[in-house]
Order: structure tokens, then C-alpha cells, then sequence
């Protein structure tokens, strides 16, 4: 209980940094909410009454199949879009091109196709888009599909490959159009709220990270000194209690951020879905991403590090992960290799449960209390493991002194 009482006496001389990083907190927060209304008002542009087509969309094509189909299907494409070709390309260079709008569509043709088709298997095409999918490219997988549907049924009436393809090339549409566009939107800020909570709550890790870490950290930091330490060394203290006591105070720390964020939540955005409908869900995930951030504070002290260069670890870590985990860049568009190693952080799955009852993440999650649980309880297990490894780590460090 003393040392409990003495982590917060030493609290005082490093509230400076602690209060710059709440204030850093605040000013985001702040920052989030004026934006957002225009952030979702550019994502949501007043449309007027025109014609569009489809000329303008950019079609990247990688056909494995080679089939009079995917010939066909090429042809079809090359009516209404701009088509290239490309065999090439990695995965990553495919995504950076869908994330920075160089092109509309990509589309792989898998191998067999045509086979599988004529053999009335359940095939399709895999198509990549990027994000901001607007009235040009509304209902462009429908035309692809009734195309292929098309071939499906004259080779059900006992026509050859090549002439079905032709006839369906023929009954096809050979000026597609997407028709009228006549939508006047009123400038709304329905979303604005929700887009602005949810972006708070996705930084959440990250700032309380650097919070922990830079501001709170430091006083474990101080009571690791020679100076200190030998004075609870002296004391019949075991070092698994002096552990517990430092990772006690960080979560008395840490609860009134979640406090404080949770009441904010609660006023600010009580009337938007994320709280009105899932607010079980934002608590619990509050909790527990603190809980892992306290444990892995308490782990990356346990190697006694420079006071000063706790500011440079807790920003290199968060913001690796971050990045990693689909915070700043969406996931979807990152390389498989990425996404599969962004499972192994545990800022992952902070966001998972955030992109999933925020209905506008573009994430396609389904929510499920399973779910939701499931990377709960993965947190929980990172916290857990990072608590062990910085009592292994100081037992290790005080057998090596």
C-alpha cells in the first residue's frame, strides 16, 4: 500500500508532461469534431441532374483464364471503360493503385472460368475497387454479371463458345450508360458526429499510449534509480509486489482517462449509433485497451530506459502499429501480408470492434457479441503476456545487478 501512495507522491514531479499530453488529447478531439462536418460533406457531394457514362472509369484487367469468355469479356469491358492490361503488378502495387484513385476497377479472371461456367459451377470474378465508388460506378458489377449470364445461357441452348460469346456481345448494350443522376442533397451533418466519435475513439490507444508511457512511465522511470530502488530493496518487499504496485497505478491512471473519454463519448455523441446503440461495447473496449497499454507501460520501463527516451519508444510503437493496424491507412487496402501481421498487435483489435459498430468503416465487419468478445478477450491476453514478460524482465535485470 506504501508504494501505491508513493507512485502517485511522484506523480507530481512529471505532471507537466502529463499535462501536455492531455492537452495534445484535447486538441485532437477538438480538432475532430469542427472537421468532421466538412470531412462528410466532401465525401458526399451535392450531385445535379446529368448524364453520365461509363468512359471515364479505369479498368485494370488479369485475365488467368484466356478462354473465348474472358476474351469476350474483355471486348464488353472495352466499350464503356478504359481497360490495361496487367499480369504483372504485386498485390501491393494493385492496392496502392486502388488507394490513390490511378484507377476505377481491378478485376482478375481466375483460371477455368469459362469451364466452370459452362459447367454450371458457382464462380466469380474478383474485383478490388477503391473507396470513394461514386455514381459512375454504381451498378458496374451488375452489367459484368448479366454479361456472364448471358454466355450462360446461349451455351445452354447448345451454341458454341465462340458464337455465344458473340451473341452476347450483340444483345449487350454497346453504348452502356449509367443514366440520370438527379439527386439534390440538403447539406446534412447527420454523420458528422459519428464519423468525428469514431475517429477519437480509433486514437484512442495510440495518445493513451503516449500518455502511459511518456507521462506516467517516467515516474516507474524515477523509481527505478539507484537511489530509490535500494531503499525498497532494503525493505521486505517482494519485487512481484513492488510490479503489482506500479501496475496499480497505472490503472488508477489509466481509469480516469477511460473515465473522462467515456463521459465525453456519452454527452458528445449520445445520439449517434455508436453510443445509443453500442455503448456496452465502447466501455469494454476502452477498458481493456488500456489494460494491455498499462501492461505494455510497465513492460517497456521494466528494461529502465532514459526518461528521455521514453517519448521516442511510446511514439515508434504506436505509431508502428498504427499504421500497421489499419489506423491511419484502411487495412482493406494494405497487402495480405500486412493484414496478417497486424493480427500479432494488439492495436488491431482495438480497432476491429470500433470499425465494426461504426457502420461507415468500409471494413465489412459483422457485429456479433462473439466477435466483439473474441478481440476482447485477445486484448486482455496481450496485457496479460506483456504483465509476465516485465515481471521476467526485472527478475532477470535484478539477478544480472
Amino acid at each position: 500500500m506504501q508504494l501505491y501512495k508513493n507512485f502517485f507522491k511522484m506523480i507530481r514531479g512529471h505532471r507537466v508532461s502529463i499535462t501536455i499530453y492531455l492537452i495534445v488529447m484535447i486538441i485532437y478531439a477538438i480538432s475532430m469534431i469542427y472537421s468532421a462536418p466538412y470531412t462528410v460533406d466532401r465525401n458526399e457531394q451535392t450531385s445535379t441532374e446529368m448524364e453520365v457514362n461509363y468512359s471515364s472509369i479505369g479498368v485494370i484487367l488479369r485475365d488467368h483464364d484466356h478462354s473465348e469468355l474472358s476474351e469476350g469479356l474483355k471486348t464488353y469491358l472495352e466499350k464503356f471503360a478504359d481497360v490495361e492490361t496487367d499480369d504483372t503488378s504485386s498485390e501491393e502495387r494493385i492496392n496502392d493503385i486502388m488507394y490513390f484513385h490511378l484507377s476505377d476497377y481491378f478485376i482478375e479472371i481466375p483460371e477455368n472460368f469459362q469451364e466452370k461456367i459452362e459447367a454450371g459451377e458457382e464462380v466469380s470474378l474478383t474485383y478490388s475497387s477503391n473507396n470513394q465508388i461514386s455514381g459512375k460506378t454504381f451498378s458496374f458489377v451488375n452489367d459484368i454479371d448479366a454479361f456472364v449470364n448471358l454466355f450462360r445461357s446461349y451455351r445452354a441452348m447448345g451454341l458454341s463458345s465462340e458464337e455465344s460469346v458473340s451473341r452476347a456481345l450483340n444483345t449487350s448494350e454497346s453504348d452502356v450508360t449509367f443514366g440520370i443522376v438527379a439527386e439534390e442533397k440538403e447539406v446534412k451533418h447527420g454523420d458528422a458526429k459519428s464519423y468525428a466519435l469514431y475517429m477519437i475513439l480509433q486514437f484512442f490507444n495510440f495518445i493513451c499510449l503516449c500518455l502511459m508511457c511518456t507521462g506516467v512511465g517516467a515516474v516507474i522511470i524515477e523509481s527505478n534509480k539507484k537511489a530509490v530502488s535500494d531503499r525498497i530493496t532494503c525493505a521486505p518487499v517482494r519485487l512481484s509486489t513492488r510490479n503489482l504496485a506500479n501496475f496499480a497505478g497505472l490503472l488508477t491512471c489509466a481509469g480516469v482517462i477511460v473515465l473522462a473519454t467515456i463521459l465525453f463519448a456519452i454527452i458528445y455523441g449520445r445520439n449517434t449509433e455508436i453510443i445509443s446503440k453500442y455503448a456496452w461495447v465502447v466501455v469494454l473496449n476502452l477498458i481493456t485497451t488500456t489494460f494491455y497499454i498499462c501492461a505494455l507501460t510497465l513492460l517497456v520501463c521494466s528494461f529502465n530506459p532514459k526518461t528521455s527516451s521514453l517519448n521516442l519508444i511510446s511514439n515508434s510503437v504506436g505509431l508502428s502499429m498504427c499504421f500497421l493496424c489499419g489506423i491511419y491507412v484502411p487495412l482493406n487496402v494494405l497487402s495480405s501480408s500486412i493484414q496478417t501481421i497486424a493480427h500479432f498487435l494488439p492495436f488491431f483489435w482495438s480497432s476491429k470492434i470500433m470499425n465494426t459498430i461504426y457502420s461507415d468503416s468500409g471494413m465489412g465487419y459483422h457485429f456479433s457479441v462473439g466477435s466483439i468478445f473474441s478481440s476482447l478477450g485477445v486484448q486482455i491476453l496481450f496485457g496479460v503476456a506483456f504483465l509476465l514478460l516485465s515481471m521476467i524482465v526485472r527478475k532477470m535485470r535484478r539477478v544480472e545487478a
